[in-house]
């Protein structure tokens, strides 16, 4: 019998005042580590110092996150140690520590700050290179350990994007189905199966529930999903189409105009269901989930085009990846 392997996380640990709970949480797990090195921001060291000085840390490394070019050295100081990294911060901090991580073959945990997108978990890490944002395979994490009293610190705008970025993966799936159709690209059913599952949850609550554990605790559970989906996937097919090349295209050719990626996602993905898509019927769906949750406010707030400019992006959009989305239905 032949098997698709992956590697499954070996602590996942949501809970609240956890954060100064670290080292017991791994002993539980049976995770042992002769070393335990601590990456983050400076701004968030300071505001949990007390909770992470709970954790014996060999190393604590400050970075600015999200560019490429700290790697070299982040790299040199992580590579040849027989330690496990723990990454604490936002998609930034998180996405910076994958990439050096993966390049030394070492193990890492993801302890987000905010739940704003999949960097808590996936295969892919996204830094910043000369002003450009590209995209690098990296290696999924040994574990994620989420406080959601940490969580809950974080702004409502962050929380809301991660509920954009999610949900988009109906965006993308209807997509890997057109192009399954069209083009005879094969579908893992199961990645399939994931991506819809990890954005279903998430319809059930409204704005008032944004800072609830019963709410962080499904966003939580959906990041990772969702995250499981690529791995097992093996690419971002499942979570990322015609909406995100929209986003990836305002990062790459309007960088002064783009804002936090999940919203833009969100926004995009509005605007396809309803003038590409046509589905009206998905389209009041999604209006009215996003009124209830308070994204249609986040976008008026921090998107600077237009519905109409959605079409002029377009042609954009397609030079992101070669990626068969109903863009190439027009």
């Amino acid at each position: 019998m032949y098997y698709n392997e992956f590697k499954s996380p070996a602590i996942i640990k949501t809970g609240n005042n956890i954060l100064g709970n670290i080292d017991e949480l791994l002993k539980v797990a049976h995770l042992y580590f002769p070393k335990k090195f601590l990456v983050t921001q400076e701004n968030l060291f300071e505001a949990y110092k007390d909770d992470l000085s709970k954790n014996k840390f060999e190393k604590i490394i400050i970075v600015r996150g999200g560019f490429i070019d700290e790697a070299p050295k982040l790299i040199e100081e992580i590579r040849n140690t027989d330690a496990i990294v723990l990454a604490f911060g936002g998609g930034s901090v998180l996405d910076i520590v994958k990439y050096c991580a993966s390049k030394c073959d070492i193990p890492y945990l993801t302890v987000p700050s905010t739940l704003s997108n999949d960097a808590v978990y996936s295969c892919v890490a996204r830094l910043s290179d000369e002003g450009k944002k590209r995209s690098y395979g990296v290696q999924p994490p040994t574990g994620i350990i989420v406080d959601l009293e940490v969580v809950k610190k974080s702004p409502k705008e962050l929380l809301l994007a991660g509920v954009a970025d999610l949900v988009s993966n109906l965006s993308a799936i209807e997509d890997w189905k057109l192009a399954h159709k069209n083009i005879g690209e094969p579908i893992n059913e199961l990645a399939f199966m994931l991506s819809k599952e990890a954005a279903l949850p998430l319809f059930n609550y409204k704005e008032q529930d944004l800072f609830s554990d019963d709410f962080l605790f499904d966003l939580t559970n959906s990041i990772i999903t969702s995250g499981l989906a690529m791995i097992i996937g093996g690419n971002t097919r499942m979570t990322s189409g015609a909406e995100h090349l929209i986003s990836h295209a305002v990062d790459e050719f309007f960088p002064d105009r783009s804002t936090i990626h999940g919203i833009q996602v969100g926004w995009a993905h509005l605007i396809i269901e309803r003038d590409y898509r046509h589905n009206n019927e998905q389209y009041q769906l999604l209006y009215n989930f996003y009124s209830r949750i308070g994204l249609i406010n986040i976008f008026n707030k921090y998107i600077s085009w237009t519905e109409g400019d959605l079409k002029m992006l377009v042609p954009y959009a397609m030079k992101i990846r070669n990626r068969y989305t109903i863009f190439n239905t027009i």
